[in-house]
């Protein structure tokens, strides 16, 4: 895919992995959609991207509330005719005894880590398939080939964002909609230093080691399509 002037929406871009990827993006050409619950963050992003000669909007919204998508793809529908790229990257993760998870953690997750990704691909594919092409890539995580039970819903809900995009694989496939799943493993975001994991933060990967997953993805030819890739850090050599 040629990135210049595609339009990219990518979720949980205020920081970490999605302001990565947004700011990568914008420098292979793409005009923005910058989404996060947090404004003070995707101000700076879009300032960013703005003062390199990029374009980007932004929208501080929760994306699991179906009357928020639908107001951030009507307007960026209308702002730039149209959406090429989503990258489903938004998630929350909350560190517990299994037996101790919440109710409330638990609907949380599953709001924003899976319905949400499902609420945004609905309506991308709608306006894709008007172009007849676009690219999916889904976010999910090492943690859903081995689901940890200390961050089980985390786990769970990443492993329910493949089977998200086994069925938009299939459903995309015949309308020249391609999708790919990333599963990074332990990568320095806000989100993991947060969760405190035992593995010392000096063998973790960065943010920029996935974005560069996702412009490998999206540059190969229309002939291509590679479905998973799992980037590892390369000095540490367990889930």
């Amino acid at each position: 895919m040629d990135l210049d002037r595609k339009v990219a929406l990518v979720t949980g871009a205020g920081r970490g992995i999605g302001r990565e990827v947004s700011l990568s993006l914008a420098k292979e050409g793409c005009d923005l959609i910058l989404v996060s619950r947090t404004e003070g963050q995707l101000k700076e992003v879009k300032a960013e991207i703005e003062e390199a000669g990029g374009k980007a909007i932004y929208f501080a919204e929760d994306i699991s509330k179906s009357k928020n998508i639908d107001k951030i793809i009507e307007y960026s529908v209308k702002e730039f005719s149209g959406i090429d790229i989503l990258i489903n990257n938004a998630a929350v993760l909350y560190s517990s005894d299994f037996l101790q998870i919440s109710e409330e953690e638990w609907d949380m997750t599953l709001d924003i880590n899976l319905k949400a990704s499902f609420l945004l691909s609905q309506s991308a594919i709608r306006v894709m398939k008007e172009k007849g092409s676009g690219y999916i890539i889904n976010i999910s995580s090492t943690a859903a080939i081995e689901v940890p039970p200390g961050i089980a819903a985390y786990g769970i809900s990443k492993l329910a964002m493949v089977g998200l995009s086994q069925a938009l694989y299939e459903y995309g496939k015949d309308l020249g909609i391609k999708v790919s799943t990333i599963y990074p493993g332990m990568t320095d975001t806000e989100m993991l230093r947060g969760f405190d994991p035992p593995v010392e933060r000096s063998k973790w990967m960065l943010p920029e080691d996935i974005s560069g997953c996702i412009i490998f993805l999206l540059k190969q030819s229309d002939r291509v399509i590679v479905k998973d890739i799992v980037p590892w850090a390369r000095r540490h050599d367990k889930i």
